[in-house]
């Protein structure tokens, strides 16, 4: 297949099956009625710098009586914070969750937690172990790719005055916290497939790794849908990797020109930026984000989508590794498009 296959291939599937358009305008309205109140009680408790806090779509529709985060270490999870009624706040630690630590971490008195209170013994217990973690540089766990997707999140969120290595480009948040945006939409071996809850009232299909707003010289800003992984060879060259990030690229388009796609656009937008609508002409950035190698690269001409009124703007973005292995020095399209920003 090529990237335009992909797209035609994406669109069919969004267009067969419709439920997706009902469950993404239940989800926008959700989250307009609770985004600022999670982001709000997010500020109420506070955390070690190496504990980096996660949202997603469910844990901020959880609603009412009860809100959820996640909380991660070098891109692991390993606890969650829930603020019940009355704002006690809650530290969950799974069994799974403990046994990792201890055996990746060195966390030696790590244990299940089920609800304590986050300034009981045992949550004091769990934040001191990760208070004392300076860096993640050395952390031997299962997915580096999730260690380097948590260390770009934090470096792409940097402002200019801070040494960020990449600039004009800032991760979308959700209620204030970092996410990955769930898409109806799965791309096993690089092909779509719809993928929904048997009730058709949920979305499971894969994330965006990064999505984000990139600053373009005389554009403003453009919606970036990232697609990053923490090898590059032949068995998944840089040109399938960007037909994944086609797929959820085109699903993010079709997102924006349904119903609710006014919502989403103002959703996805900085908290508390002024409400607009979504742009006549639509333009989205799709970016590998991959260590520089040698495997095989695929079109990167843009891409427009006629019935959308949508142009796909195709780059690589390649970095080299320091001596932890960290994204260092990066390289190629989408770094030489973001020099030309004044």
């Amino acid at each position: 297949m090529n990237n335009n296959e992909i797209i035609t291939e994406s669109l069919k599937l969004l267009d067969s099956n419709r439920e997706w358009e009902e469950i993404y305008a239940r989800y926008a309205q959700k989250l307009i009625q609770n985004q600022k109140t999670y982001n709000d009680i997010a500020k109420k408790f506070h955390k070690p710098y190496s504990l980096v806090v996660y949202s997603s779509i469910g844990k901020v529709l959880d609603g009412s009586s009860t809100f959820s985060y996640d909380l991660r270490f070098a891109g692991q999870s390993v606890g969650g914070i829930k603020v019940k009624e009355g704002d006690k706040i809650c530290l969950f630690v799974s069994e799974k969750q403990s046994k990792y630590a201890k055996e990746h971490f060195g966390f030696t008195n790590s244990k299940e937690i089920k609800g304590e209170d986050w300034h009981s013994k045992e949550a004091r217990e769990f934040r001191t172990f990760y208070g004392k973690q300076n860096s993640t540089n050395l952390i031997n766990i299962k997915s580096e790719e999730h260690r380097i997707e948590s260390f770009l999140l934090q470096e792409f969120s940097k402002s200019k005055s801070e040494g960020k290595k990449l600039c004009y480009i800032q991760p979308v948040r959700l209620g204030g916290r970092f996410f990955q945006l769930t898409t109806p939409l799965s791309a096993s071996n690089h092909i779509p497939s719809l993928s929904l809850t048997k009730d058709k009232k949920g979305a499971t299909g894969g994330g965006i790794d990064i999505l984000a707003r990139v600053k373009h010289n005389h554009f403003g800003f453009r919606f970036a849908v990232i697609e990053l992984k923490d090898d590059n060879n032949d068995s998944e060259c840089q040109e399938q990797v960007m037909y994944q990030a086609l797929i959820y690229a085109t699903f993010l388009a079709k997102l924006f020109r349904s119903e609710s796609g006014k919502k989403w656009y103002n959703i996805l937008r900085p908290l508390n930026s002024k409400e607009t609508d979504v742009p006549q002409k639509l333009m989205i950035d799709v970016v590998t984000l991959m260590p520089s190698g040698n495997s095989k690269e695929g079109e990167l001409e843009p891409i427009e989508i006629p019935e959308l009124n949508v142009t796909l703007y195709p780059y690589t973005l390649y970095y080299t590794k320091d001596q932890y292995g960290n994204p260092d020095v990066f390289s190629e399209k989408l770094y030489e498009e973001l020099k030309k920003y004044k």
